[in-house]
């Protein structure tokens, strides 16, 4: 097992959250949940502590990172509100989350984003996130924008399509990966290599998408 690290994550109710959480506390791991409401995520575990707070708050959001080592970030929107307007509240939290790290000094970081940022992107798809799902991913490019150019230790995360399927272990890791009409991965798998790879130097600095 790698060494144990204290790590904060936001978005841990979201439903790829909860994947994380669970498996980081299985390697054992000291997992800070930053949380609206602490009820959704329904853990047990003596590693497991909250924090109770609003991304948008800055004081919040800076209050949570001291004594970190890790953050990993996993916010998302709700897809049928983003899709009737657009809103920059990830992006907006994603600035207090780089500020808050520098303050504290808090060097690495996993940002959990999108397939629909990939070049390499099937065209039905394309045309249906341009179409259908410009809302949500108008916001994207700003977030990722903000990341790359803060000088932490970042990685960007790509999962293809999000499923509930069980854990396999294996997937495809890379940062030209072709995404297809079929292309998906499971929350699962999400989490396990996000566990997997908290402190992997190679990734520093890199946009890699997962995959089957």
């Amino acid at each position: 097992m790698s060494e144990v690290k204290n790590i904060l994550v936001f978005g841990a109710t979201g439903r790829t959250g909860i994947k994380m959480v669970a498996q980081g506390l299985e390697q054992g791991h000291h997992i800070t949940a930053f949380v609206r409401n602490p009820a959704k995520l329904q853990l047990n575990d003596k590693n497991l502590s909250f924090i109770t707070g609003n991304v948008l708050d800055s004081t919040d959001v800076e209050n949570s990172i001291k004594g970190q080592d890790i953050v990993i970030v996993m916010l998302a929107n709700k897809t049928s509100e983003a899709i009737k307007q657009s809103n920059t509240i990830i992006s907006e939290a994603t600035k207090n989350i780089i500020s808050g790290m520098k303050n504290h000094n808090v060097k690495r970081l996993l940002f959990v984003s999108s397939f629909g940022l990939n070049k390499k992107i099937f065209l039905p798809e394309k045309l249906f996130i341009k179409i259908v799902l410009k809302n949500i991913f108008a916001d994207i490019p700003k977030q990722e924008d903000l990341i790359k150019q803060s000088g932490l230790d970042w990685t960007i995360v790509r999962p293809a399509r999000l499923v509930d399927e069980i854990k396999t272990g294996k997937y495809k890791v890379g940062q030209d990966i072709r995404i297809g009409l079929f292309s998906k991965i499971s929350r699962d798998d999400v989490a396990d290599f996000l566990v997997k790879n908290l402190q992997n130097e190679t990734l520093i600095g890199k946009t890699i998408t997962v995959s089957y």
